[in-house]
């Protein structure tokens, strides 16, 4: 037996292998990695004759698009030029490989390619002042290199930051003659970011939860502890929105157990959207002195599409006793999950004379679902009405519902109300652009710059969602 370290994993193999029978035993493809053995490098060419002996020490390291990397150690000079050439070759047309393609010749390094080398060097034994000036002096010489603004980005956001970072991107934005926005590049902007806001005691539980939604597993570790050791529910909710079991049952225990208001816990429990909510939702549904409690459970399980609840949900809206609130939330619940028994109480709020709220409620309840038949002449109409109304608020929430309808329309009316003079219409008008409306990377990197670190975090968490 021959034990070796690969990727900084011990593992045995059954006697010396070459490089390229080693690869062929992990199922990876030469062409997509590169090979360090004993902190030297293994050309391609090299593979077959090279031997993997006992005691070696073996890095492995794949190129993922736009120059980021998969390794578990990025100290080695290797890294380095990994990220220049996968930031070279993402600015650059991929031609398909085809069967029987004769091998391929040695690659020339250009000068692009090693000024950058160079530049991720210096960033690696820390000179940043270094890393940017390579960085800048490949960007005066190619002004759209995309390899050279990788470099920058990444050297400005270790020295200032993800806003620092964010500066860098758009000042190679600038240098563009065609401006045309680069997805990677503002990714790594929009993380680097949300880790920032991390810290924040305003907005970190939503800047960890969207970072946990996008695979980055110390997020979602950080969650985890915070959660188990200060039973914070704000941790306890953004790990249930990401559909962690622990979290749901948690929550299923508290709504089970608590007496009194528990609101939170039980919008916390619909957002989850897990059918393990549906049966605690259902006992939610017999809590008579808490009407608000009923109307949130009656609503939510017709989001989760929770058919069995349909009998009881009749039997709420059909209950004259019950308040308006509940009855309603019974109609809408049941409107959900395509039973009809309450639409006439849902019309009749939608077309009430002078009461933008009420219509505005209805207009929310009755949105078409996606893939389902087109909206209804009456509900568009009221919609549209809505969206130019006095009220901002109002303007704001019906364009996001129109939205899916009338796009421009939708954008009109928001635009107005991101420079309205209440703070709190604002930050609607933004939630409504970042989650309905924008779905342009210009808009988002705009709304990056916002004053609100809550649609900062947004903007951010929109940005990985389209590039994920």
């Amino acid at each position: 037996m021959v034990q070796i370290l690969l990727n900084g994993d011990r593992r045995e193999l059954p006697g010396p292998l070459t490089v390229r029978a080693l690869l062929d035993s992990l199922s990876i493809d030469a062409r997509a990695v590169a090979v360090e053995l004993n902190r030297t490098v293994i050309r391609r060419h090299d593979h077959e004759k090279t031997w993997v002996t006992d005691g070696a020490e073996v890095e492995i390291v794949s190129f993922v698009g736009g120059g980021a990397m998969r390794m578990r150690r990025p100290s080695s000079w290797l890294a380095l030029l990994l990220v220049v050439a996968g930031s070279v070759a993402s600015s650059q047309a991929i031609t398909s490989v085809r069967a029987q393609t004769p091998p391929a010749q040695a690659p020339t390094l250009t000068e692009e390619t090693l000024v950058v080398y160079n530049g991720w060097a210096m960033l690696a034994a820390g000179d940043l002042a270094k890393a940017v000036s390579y960085a800048q002096a490949i960007l005066n010489k190619y002004p759209s290199s995309i390899a050279g603004a990788s470099l920058m980005v990444e050297a400005e956001i270790v020295r200032g930051g993800g806003e620092a970072g964010l500066g860098a991107y758009e000042r190679w934005l600038g240098l563009r003659t065609r401006k045309l926005e680069d997805g990677f590049l503002l990714r790594r902007a929009a993380r680097a970011m949300l880790w920032d806001l991390a810290a924040s005691t305003e907005v970190g539980t939503e800047a960890l939860q969207y970072l946990a939604e996008d695979g980055d597993l110390e997020a979602r570790n950080r969650l985890v502890l915070s959660m188990n050791n200060t039973a914070s529910a704000g941790d306890t909710r953004a790990l249930a929105r990401l559909g962690d079991e622990g979290a749901i049952r948690r929550v299923i225990d508290q709504v089970e157990k608590t007496q009194g208001r528990k609101s939170f816990q039980i919008e916390t429990l619909v957002q989850s959207r897990s059918q393990l909510a549906i049966p605690t939702l259902m006992k939610v549904l017999a809590e008579k002195n808490y009407p608000e409690h009923i109307a949130i459970a009656a609503d939510g399980l017709g989001q989760l599409g929770a058919k069995s609840a349909i009998p009881a949900l009749r039997q709420l809206y059909q209950d004259t006793t019950n308040t308006g609130g509940i009855r309603t939330a019974a109609a809408a619940g049941l409107f959900k999950l395509n039973d009809m028994t309450g639409l006439p109480l849902l019309q009749k709020y939608l077309t009430t004379p002078d009461a933008p709220y009420l219509n505005l409620a209805a207009a929310q309840s009755m949105a078409p679902r996606p893939g389902g038949p087109p909206p209804d002449p009456t509900w568009m109409k009221v919609v549209r009405e809505l969206s130019a109304h006095s009220d901002p608020a109002v303007r704001v929430q019906a364009a996001a519902i129109v939205a899916p309808y009338d796009l421009e329309l939708a954008r009109r009316a928001t635009e107005r109300a991101l420079a309205d003079g209440s703070e709190a219409v604002r930050e609607l008008a933004a939630k409504a652009m970042i989650e309905s409306i924008a779905t342009d990377f210009t808009t988002l990197r705009g709304l990056l710059r916002a004053n609100s670190s809550l649609t900062r975090v947004r903007a951010a968490n929109a940005i990985l969602r389209l590039t994920k």
